[in-house]
């Protein structure tokens, strides 16, 4: 419906403020980018993983299962350990596009 529509929209639109997507500030609170070459991706600054051994096979474990938010953890934990790590990259926004947050798939995919 409409109503359902709109909603969406907002609560994407809110998102994208939250992370400051749309604004020319590039630091979101709660997030930190890696470096000038990923910018436009934010990290999880939270993340429990991110001196995991073998974040990246344990993030595709996560994928097999199910795991959106998991996956995403470990993968992210996995670039910051390798940051020129194109597969982890790759599995990132594929995961990104599956939890229905484009905008992080298409950076994740891009690099």
């Amino acid at each position: 419906s409409d109503t359902e529509f709109w909603d969406k929209m907002q609560a994407e639109w809110e998102e994208m403020a939250r992370r400051n997507w749309i604004s020319e500030n590039q630091e979101a609170p709660g997030q930190v980018t890696i470096s000038t070459i990923e910018k436009g991706y934010y990290f999880h600054t939270e993340n429990p993983f991110k001196d995991w051994p073998g974040a990246f096979e344990e993030g595709l474990k996560k994928m097999k299962e199910g795991d959106l938010p998991l996956t995403i953890l470990y993968l992210e934990a996995a670039i910051l350990q390798e940051p020129n790590d194109a597969e982890a990259w790759q599995f990132l926004g594929i995961t990104q596009a599956e939890n229905e947050n484009e905008q992080a798939a298409i950076v994740a995919l891009q690099r």
